[in-house]
């Protein structure tokens, strides 16, 4: 599925291991209308999404980061109404999770390692439904 239907996209990437960002980088660069902003680190992901100096339009949201976890930079999203039309999805090596996120607001997950046609689809299907 191609992503390109979008438009010109900001996705935030909160992630910590190099090698999993670079590989989303590297998917998401055969897209040209995708901006990835990335950070390792939840407080400053949160000042980002905070600031509005640039339109996030989807979150892609690993579960086990230093400092802050990703459940609870989920439950601070979820909990400001201006971000209620905010797709996040969880990067994950284990769905066993899957219900509780769900409940914290979690859109979808996306499992690693990644598969670049389910990768893909997961990303436009979520964008084409809040849009």
């Amino acid at each position: 599925m191609s992503l390109r239907y979008l438009g010109n996209i900001n996705i935030l990437v909160i992630e910590d291991d190099i090698f999993n960002l670079q590989l989303i980088r590297a998917l998401l660069a055969k897209v040209s209308d995708i901006n990835v902003i990335s950070t390792d680190d939840g407080e400053k992901a949160i000042e980002i999404l905070e600031s509005g100096m640039r339109r996030i339009d989807m979150v892609l949201l690993d579960l086990h980061l230093p400092k802050m976890q990703g459940k609870d930079i989920l439950k601070h999203i979820r909990r400001d109404s201006k971000f209620d039309n905010l797709p996040v999805l969880i990067i994950t090596v284990d769905g066993m999770e899957e219900s509780d996120l769900r409940s914290l607001g979690a859109d979808d997950f996306m499992l690693k390692p990644f598969d670049i046609d389910s990768f893909t689809t997961t990303i436009a299907s979520n964008m084409k439904q809040k849009d």
